[in-house]
């Protein structure tokens, strides 16, 4: 229970939410203090819907929950806005310092899995630089004790200490308990003093962990790194604060030499930005505690003197922004103009989060990857600014939407792709949901449709030849035809719905279709687009906005053909031209092998579908990440491109990756193929490490969005027989976990007159259910078995990997060997086990015709012994030919086969027949 002042703090009217995981100590005090002792209703969060605030959001109202816990990082993120049933919020288990909501009972609460109970209990009154965790509401004893065991006196600091009868220990962990539990007490290795009101204030941890830039770091990390790059038996890592800045310093004791640079360099592969040391200090002697342990409070301290920052403060208000965006997007207090986006762990999608934060318009995601530094990078958009005359994007927009424009190259080469099989269903683009009919009125849906319809231009667009041949598009919202509710009854839905795929009209026609149903049990939505005019993420962007527009919120604008245009005007700079060197001096003239071997050619094109499941923990990939310095996009790449290596026994790969291509603010609620297929070429030396692979990748991934005004896939490639295969990785895109919250259910519908629109792609899914790899190939190149081995091949590369130690270097020439080893051979030993199967049940067949034949033989033997007069008719010659044919047959079909002495055996059995029914002839004769 939780108390404040001896009174009850919920009651039986109030709704929770649990939205920390199950083995958490807040969800613990939530479930039993709402359920167990005041039958209060409680609502368990599901992991899609806590990381979607709309959805969150929605729930809140939904379900009127009144009483929660989130952590005051969630709350910041927040940005002070409130549900209007929430009434008490609880925070915890991280610092609740500068948090505050004003209008609702803000409560931080101090508690631990060793507690099992709130010990600390503080009302949030304002923000605080330092917020307490205040006093026990239960009858708990706290006591803080120094380093030397005494009790500190207030405002002294010591280590939390709190009376726990509850707990014995921890289960087979006897030194820990012993250390831990002492005397009834819980030693928590938090350092706490008493302010001036007797409130409990969390300063920091006992024990090792460092705090850079508010990152809670631990040492053993980076000293394993840098063992691991200078090849030492014995290092240490200690934190420092000089100035209000931390900083980190390693100690070696070896004889070694190394550039501190390109050290630093080297384990910024290896290592986040921030946990890289500034100094690199030799010592003689290791100092030791009593008991024979490292004393890191003895380690030396660098010179003071020696220490600097190269923070430069901004010195305009871009700048300005920009450093505060940076700051934001990465993690990090504070950013200088000098500070690099990559080297500061910046990734593609830290780039959104950075020009989402940015309150600067129309900055743009190449302009970050261009310039890097806070100061390049308002230079490019200074200068952006002034070549487009200030203008706002809604002026910019306005004229752009009031004029054709050609297709994209993207777009082109997908309309190209469709003409290769015109009467397909290939790149329809399909939901059906299912929508409760209590929390859902059908014709607002309709009205709700319209409205976000003709909110995004795209949808409204068509094609068409202009005089010259070329192939354009416009904006077109009369094509918009009114929705309406359309009643049937569930059986005739149950076949309506498998007619609603067909192919669109590419030329001159509306390219998508909406229809709304209502049955006797449910409301259903059915939306249809072809792909040239819509992504993966024009989807979550379309459904937002079908959410917004059902609880009454304006939509966001929607920029698509200002999209356009920007990207025809970059055509004719040096830039433009830049980057198709950049493309071309790098994957041109190298013989590359871009996807699996085919198995046959041909001009058909069905479509084909695996899956397969990873079986990769998400605690493996988040040390992948932490070890290797990548993202998840990166790793997979490197993933599939090493597949199609082994399953080719080719050392030069070439795939291509589609990045998402929003590049602006504007950008991030448009409707549209905005994506951009890019390169990533490998060149797989035996000798190579899957470290320096990595880091090739990531070079390229970096490289390429910044040159990606250049389509160098969609110009370079041919259709169906000059692409590459490609890897999407995708987050959470399957995942309908919140959907349900939300009472929609996804149907399943049939596509009519399907074809592959690829020769193969590689789709990861990353859901709530784990990691899946989805195959999407053409049937008409592929045996389904090839994709299989192909498919076992990719999982069992992405297992080893992530199954090995990161700090040590794993070679290509060891990787391929293990998966031969321990993938291919057990491939190989099915294959052949299935064909022997194959083989017996025909030799068995061919066995069962030959006794069947005898058979036959013996009766006619028998007919011609009784029947004098049929004798003539008889011809042994005949009969000898026959069996003759039979006996050659079979041995040509059996060989060395297991199970061909089961069949000579019964050929001998024919021939000795064959003589009886001879020797009985003659005598008849």
């Amino acid at each position: 229970s939780i108390r404040e002042d001896g009174r009850e703090i919920f009651t039986e009217k109030d709704s929770a939410a649990t939205l920390s995981p199950l083995n958490f100590v807040a969800s613990i005090i939530v479930i039993l203090a709402a359920l167990n002792v005041f039958r209060a209703k409680n609502y368990i969060a599901s992991y899609e819907t806590i990381k979607n605030t709309a959805a969150l959001a929605k729930l809140f109202i939904t379900k009127k929950i009144s009483v929660t816990f989130l952590t005051p990082s969630y709350v910041r993120m927040l940005g002070g806005k409130k549900t209007p049933f929430l009434r008490m919020l609880f925070v915890g288990s991280e610092p609740a310092n500068n948090v505050y909501v004003q209008g609702m009972d803000l409560i931080n609460i101090y508690a631990c899995s060793e507690s099992g109970f709130a010990v600390g209990f503080f009302r949030i009154d304002r923000s605080y630089s330092t917020c307490p965790v205040g006093h026990p509401e239960v009858d708990t004893k706290i006591l803080l004790l120094k380093e030397d065991g005494t009790e500190a006196a207030d405002g002294e600091t010591g280590e939390m200490c709190f009376e726990d009868p509850y707990v014995r220990g921890y289960i087979n962990l006897p030194e820990q308990t012993k250390e831990a539990f002492v005397d009834g007490y819980f030693h928590s290795g938090d350092l706490a003093k008493k302010d001036e009101s007797g409130n409990y204030v969390i300063l920091g941890r006992r024990d090792d962990m460092i705090k850079i830039n508010g990152n809670r770091i631990e040492p053993a990390e980076i000293e394993a790194a840098f063992k691991a790059v200078l090849g030492l038996d014995w290092a240490a890592v200690r934190g420092f604060e000089e100035g209000g800045k931390s900083f980190l310093c390693a100690y070696y004791k070896e004889d070694v030499s190394f550039d501190a640079g390109q050290l630093r360099r080297e384990l910024g592969r290896r290592l986040p930005y921030y946990m890289i040391p500034a100094y690199f200090l030799k010592i003689e002697e290791i100092p030791l505690k009593a008991n024979g342990k490292l004393d890191r409070r003895a380690l030396p301290r660098p010179e003071a003197g020696s220490f600097h920052t190269d923070y430069a403060a901004p010195e305009t208000e871009t700048q300005k922004k920009l450093c505060e965006a940076f700051a934001k997007a990465l993690g990090f207090e504070q950013v200088g103009i000098h500070d690099d986006f990559y080297e500061l762990g910046g990734d593609s999608l830290s780039a959104i989060s950075l020009i989402t934060e940015c309150d600067l318009p129309n900055l743009t995601s190449s302009q970050v990857f261009l310039g890097r530094t806070p100061e390049k990078v308002a230079e490019l958009y200074d200068k952006r600014m002034e070549e487009t005359g200030g203008k706002s994007a809604d002026e910019r927009n306005a004229e752009s939407i009031a004029r054709p424009h050609p297709l994209t190259a993207e777009q082109t080469y997908m309309v190209n792709y469709q003409l290769y099989t015109p009467f397909s269903t290939m790149y329809n683009l399909f939901t059906m949901m299912k929508l409760d009919k209590e929390l859902y009125d059908m014709e607002k849906a309709c009205a709700v449709m319209k409205e976000v319809i003709m909110a995004h231009p795209a949808l409204l667009t068509t094609y068409y030849w202009n005089e010259d041949g070329v192939l354009m598009q416009k904006y077109s919202p009369e094509i918009f035809e009114e929705l309406h509710v359309e009643h049937l009854t569930e059986f005739e839905l149950k076949y309506v719905k498998d007619t609603l795929v067909y192919p669109f009209k590419i030329i001159g026609g509306r390219m998508f279709r909406c229809r709304i149903f209502e049955t006797e049990k449910a409301g259903y939505f059915f939306f249809d687009v072809h792909h040239s005019l819509f992504d993966g993420t024009s989807f979550k962007v379309f459904m937002d906005s079908v959410e917004k527009a059902f609880t009454g919120q304006p939509l966001n604008r929607d920029y698509y053909y200002l999209m356009l245009q920007d990207r025809e005007n970059v055509i004719h700079t040096d830039f433009y031209k830049e980057s198709r060197k950049y493309f071309e001096d790098r994957y041109d003239g190298i013989e590359w092998s871009e996807y699996p071997f085919i198995d046959h050619k041909s001009r058909s094109n069905e479509m084909g579908e695996i899956f397969a499941e990873l079986e990769i923990e998400q605690s493996q990939m988040q040390e992948i990440e932490k070890s290797y310095r990548i993202s998840r996009n990166e790793f997979f790449i490197t993933v599939a491109a090493l597949a199609i290596s082994i399953y080719n026994k080719c050392n030069d790969i070439k795939i291509s990756w589609n990045y998402n291509g929003r590049e602006s603010i504007e950008y991030m609620s448009s409707v549209g193929l905005l994506f951009r297929e890019l390169p990533v070429g490998i060149r797989f030396r035996p000798d190579r490490t899957i470290r320096d692979v990595f880091s090739d990748v990531q070079d390229q991934v970096r490289k390429g969005i910044e040159h990606s005004c250049y389509p160098y896939v969609d110009i370079h490639g041919e259709v169906a027989t000059g692409e590459s295969a490609y890897l999407l990785y995708q987050q959470d895109l399957r995942d309908t976990e919140s959907l349900e919250d939300a009472g929609i259910e996804v149907v399943d519908v049939r596509q009519n007159q399907a074809a592959s629109q690829t020769i193969l792609d590689m789709e990861v899914l990353d859901g709530a259910d784990g990691l899946q790899l989805m195959i999407d190939f053409s049937a008409s190149w592929y045996n389904e078995k090839s994709i299989e081995k192909f498919s076992r091949i990719f999982a069992g590369t992405a297992q080893l990997i992530a199954q090995h130690n990161g700090q040590e270097d794993l070679t290509i020439k060891e990787i391929t060997h293990r998966i031969h080893k321990e993938v291919i051979k057990e491939v190989f030993k099915e294959a052949i086990g299935e064909r022997i199967s194959d083989e017996r049940q025909k030799l068995e067949t061919i066995g069962e015709k030959i006794s069947e034949g005898t058979h036959r033989l013996g009766n006619a033997g028998e007919k011609i012994s009784d029947g004098p007069d049929r004798r003539r008719d008889f011809d042994e010659k005949v009969i000898s030919e026959s069996l003759h044919r039979r006996t050659e047959a079979v041995k040509r079909t059996t060989g060395s086969l297991p199970g061909s002495g089961l069949i000579r055996e019964k050929v001998r059995e024919g021939g000795t027949l064959l003589r009886s029914f001879s020797a009985k002839i003659r005598k008849k004769r």
